[in-house]
């Protein structure tokens, strides 16, 4: 569904909640957020767009807001032969939204799937609060959630989801979404030892509310093995999220990365970020997880492939040029890692990112690499003092240089900090020159990791 600037908010809102209630309904599969999302707002060739997804019906709508009125317009097209199947027009006040949202579900699962039960139907239509100003704020912090290109759009996403919960104190998906931004926020400068819990209390919440929803499961498998590093306690967690969606492609991606990171379960970790992807081919995050497990592996080649298909999916997506960056430095192609690092920078709008690039690239010129990483160091240590960044990617810089003291003064700092990389030391390749070193055995045994 596409919307004016004004109402981008709620034509993404409603369109991922329909996708929500439609997923309920039996013998319907319906495509994730990623893959869909790319057409937004495009003008389509319907038929090429069901070959690229692989399905044979298309909903598409158009979201209008004049004043208090909402106008959504919806039409689900055939997409073998171009027929429209059904078209309807919607109108209502803004304190109407949730009974239009329901509507419009009912009348498509309806059109789908004629012999809906009862209680299908009720799934299919199912809202989490019946408070429009909670939905609105909750449609808000989903937006900015999704949105994520800088730290303050997860600060608004945080802000809103906590409004949704203040308007409505039982809205377990508002608790979910909080959940989620908790759990990403020390990516985004968030110290860990505040975020987490954070995200842990949110989710546990949003099951006690509501226990059929899978999300929260998922957040909480993340942060048990990135955080509180109680690896089976995540598993579990992972494997009821799987139980109750087994198509949640951000779950499997997760889970693909944290055993991933581990070590020991290549295979397993491959096969769960294909599931991912088969999920989500269009995906950039999804391709961009393959070549990041490829790297776990020690696969460079097929991780720098990977992820340069990731950014021809979506050439301003940044993570995937981080993803090349490492796949890169893993092969020791120092200028491309540099040239990487300051697309990563430009296109994330990180200007401490920039700078390291900056900083790395002034010391190669002068020193090679031994100069960017002695550059690389000061940097790091500069962005620190001016807030949260992981000691952990401080402590593989002086790893790489060969400096050992520093390198384990940093990788206990990151200890001390519960840093979520350390789940990587078995796994990372820029530490292999501490492997041999009686202080690295002794901090793999005090982070748990499987030996």
């Amino acid at each position: 569904m596409g919307g004016d600037a004004n109402t981008d908010y709620l034509s993404d809102g409603i369109t991922e909640s329909l996708m929500g209630n439609l997923a309920h309904v039996p013998e319907i599969k319906v495509k994730s957020r990623h893959s869909v999302f790319r057409y937004k707002g495009k003008d389509i060739d319907v038929r090429k767009v069901g070959s690229d997804l692989g399905v044979s019906a298309l909903v598409s709508g158009r979201v209008v807001s004049r004043g208090d009125t909402i106008e959504v317009s919806a039409e689900l097209t055939d997409v073998r032969d171009n027929t429209e199947i059904w078209g309807q027009h919607y109108s209502g006040r803004g304190a109407e939204i949730i009974s239009l949202q329901q509507q419009i579900a009912g009348d498509i699962a309806q059109k789908l799937h004629s012999k809906l039960s009862p209680s299908e139907k009720q799934q299919a239509t199912k809202q989490g609060t019946q408070s429009p100003e909670a939905y609105e704020l909750y449609l808000k912090g989903r937006y900015y959630w999704n949105k994520r290109t800088k730290g303050s759009d997860i600060a608004t996403a945080i802000s809103d989801f906590n409004q949704a919960i203040s308007k409505d104190p039982g809205y377990a998906l508002a608790y979910s979404g909080l959940a989620d931004a908790y759990s990403v926020l020390p990516a985004y400068g968030g110290t860990p030892s505040e975020a987490f819990p954070k995200s842990n209390a949110a989710a546990r919440r949003a099951l006690e509310l509501d226990p059929s929803l899978a999300h929260p499961h998922a957040v909480l498998g993340t942060n048990e093995m990135d955080y509180a590093w109680d690896f089976a306690g995540g598993e579990a967690e992972y494997k009821k999220a799987f139980e109750l969606d087994p198509n949640d492609a951000t779950a499997h991606y997760w889970y693909a990365t944290d055993i991933g990171s581990l070590g020991g379960r290549e295979q397993e970790a491959i096969a769960e970020a294909h599931r991912a992807y088969q999920l989500e081919p269009l995906s950039p995050v999804t391709t961009m997880i393959v070549g990041w497990v490829y790297t776990f592996m020690r696969q460079y080649d097929q991780a720098i492939q990977t992820c340069k298909k990731s950014v021809n999916v979506s050439p301003t997506f940044a993570d995937a040029h981080r993803c090349l960056a490492f796949a890169y430095w893993g092969k020791r192609m120092y200028p491309q890692v540099i040239e990487e690092w300051k697309a990563y920078g430009r296109l994330s709008g990180d200007q401490n990112e920039s700078n390291f690039a900056s900083g790395m690239e002034q010391g190669f010129h002068s020193a090679g690499w031994k100069g960017a990483l002695t550059k690389a160091t000061q940097v790091r240590q500069m962005q620190r003092r001016s807030g949260y960044f992981s000691a952990y990617n401080v402590a593989i810089l002086y790893a790489d240089l060969g400096d050992k003291d520093q390198a384990f003064r940093w990788l206990d700092t990151a200890y001390q900090e519960r840093d979520t990389w350390l789940i990587g030391l078995n796994t990372d390749f820029s530490l292999d020159a501490l492997r041999s070193d009686p202080r690295f055995a002794e901090l793999v045994r005090k982070v748990g990791l499987p030996q």
